[in-house]
């Protein structure tokens, strides 16, 4: 996970979206020859330097995201309340040109031609994953690396069980292993329109304050502030001062930091 500037807050993104498409067929050499698949050594490299296990930075449901509304100066906020509400827009996505092999423990195990996938900021790179559908009853989905940034994926990841978003999610990423070359393109940002995220007061304990981060309902994470007088209580891009009042918090100064 990345740390946050306030200069760089805005500089990295979550993308997310969903579609479908008809599927294609493959090209007659691929169906003379076989599949063509990545090298299994440099994805054994990956797996190596990754670990068996890769959590996607839910801190990049923070970017790219624009202010709605927010409570103002002598408002009194309490717990289950929300301070301020942004809209998180779709950055680059990615859309498959062909079908991908079947993968058993994922919803849908091959996944169809044309499906615009969301794009995940990982450790050492990006990867492009399926959204989560609404029939999907199994939460585990698969997410994709172009290992070699040739324009083709050439090995995949299965999610575990995700618990924590809607048709976007963050999740852990598990049992990378080469793919047939399987060609995509990058698509821009406006095939969806954005969706709504809340940061809502979740409780007051002392001069401790926590908030939770939630994108269509459902928390990603959350962050932690204490009063005090000196340095403010930053919320994505919001930054506040607080004082306890009637069991709440009541507002002194809010400031937008994308402000010019």
């Amino acid at each position: 996970m990345r740390p946050i500037g306030l200069e760089g807050y805005w500089m990295t993104f979550f993308s997310k979206t969903f579609g479908w498409a008809l599927a294609l067929a493959f090209g007659a050499t691929a169906a003379m020859t076989g599949p063509s698949y990545a090298d299994r050594a440099a994805t054994a490299n990956e797996r190596a330097a990754e670990g068996k296990l890769l959590q996607m930075p839910v801190t990049d449901f923070r970017f790219n995201a624009t202010l709605v509304t927010t409570s103002k100066v002598d408002e009194i906020i309490r717990p289950g309340d929300v301070i301020a509400r942004f809209e998180v827009h779709v950055t680059n996505t990615a859309r498959l040109k062909i079908n991908t092999i079947p993968r058993r423990g994922s919803y849908p195990q091959s996944v169809p031609a044309g499906t615009i996938l969301f794009e995940v900021q990982l450790d050492n790179g990006v990867g492009y994953c399926t959204p989560v559908l609404p029939d999907q009853g199994l939460r585990r989905a698969q997410c994709f690396r172009d290992i070699n940034k040739d324009g083709t994926f050439d090995a995949g990841y299965i999610t575990e069980s995700i618990d924590r978003g809607l048709r976007i999610y963050s999740a852990r990423l598990q049992g990378l292993s080469p793919i047939p070359q399987t060609p995509y393109e990058v698509t821009p940002g406006d095939l969806i329109p954005s969706e709504p995220a809340d940061v809502v007061l979740k409780s007051i304990s002392g001069n401790k304050i926590k908030f939770d981060y939630k994108l269509n309902g459902i928390r990603l994470t959350g962050e932690e502030c204490e009063l005090n007088s000196e340095k403010p209580c930053q919320l994505m891009s919001q930054a506040y001062f607080f004082e306890l009042k009637d069991g709440g918090l009541r507002i002194l100064a809010e400031q937008d930091l994308n402000a010019p």
